[in-house]
């Protein structure tokens, strides 16, 4: 019996080694203060706006920032749509544009949202909503957590500050966006 119990304490200390948990909030956004002064701002928007997102479908669209193999002070852009299924479910899509000169998501309202969607986005990206945060988290081949999308919303402009982690540990990238919801 005590053999039993060894083998399955080791197992699971082995599965939860393996999948590493998702925090409701993100944790060291900024890997220890490497983050530009924008990438600080957002941060900061972020965390002096304690809100879930809407779940009314809209289009967002806004500047985003990369920590990680990009260049952190070039402004890129993404579009982040929230929607329903028939059955009403609600739920996320985003698409990122790198090196564009301005926003190519600007004009994008919902037809044009629903018909870049991936199937993927419509099955599996749900939003879970904490008690002051919206996430979703995106599961790799194996089950473990390979994209997690952090956002709060102010309810007067309804501005989402939007923050990404691209896998965990030193490889992973973040990514800092400001969405405004298209007209």
């Amino acid at each position: 019996m005590k053999r039993l119990i060894i083998i399955l304490t080791a197992l699971w200390s082995l599965a939860s080694y393996a999948t590493p948990s998702v925090p409701e909030l993100p944790e060291d956004a900024c890997d220890s203060l490497k983050c530009t002064k924008v990438m600080k701002s957002i941060l900061s928007g972020f965390n002096n706006t304690p809100h879930v997102v809407s779940l009314e479908p809209a289009v967002y669209s806004g500047s985003c920032y990369h920590l990680g193999d990009l260049n952190p002070n070039h402004e890129h852009f993404a579009e982040l749509m929230i929607d329903q299924l028939e059955d009403g479910t609600t739920y996320f899509s985003s698409i990122f544009a790198y090196f564009y000169p301005q926003n190519p998501y600007a004009n994008w309202d919902l037809s044009k949202g629903r018909q870049e969607a991936t199937d993927y986005a419509r099955q599996n990206a749900r939003i879970k909503e904490g008690s002051d945060a919206s996430r979703v988290v995106m599961l790799n081949s194996e089950g473990a957590p390979a994209v997690v999308y952090y956002m709060r919303q102010d309810p007067e402009t309804k501005v989402i500050y939007y923050i990404t982690y691209g896998g965990f540990g030193p490889q992973s990238t973040k990514i800092f966006c400001t969405m405004s919801k298209n007209p």
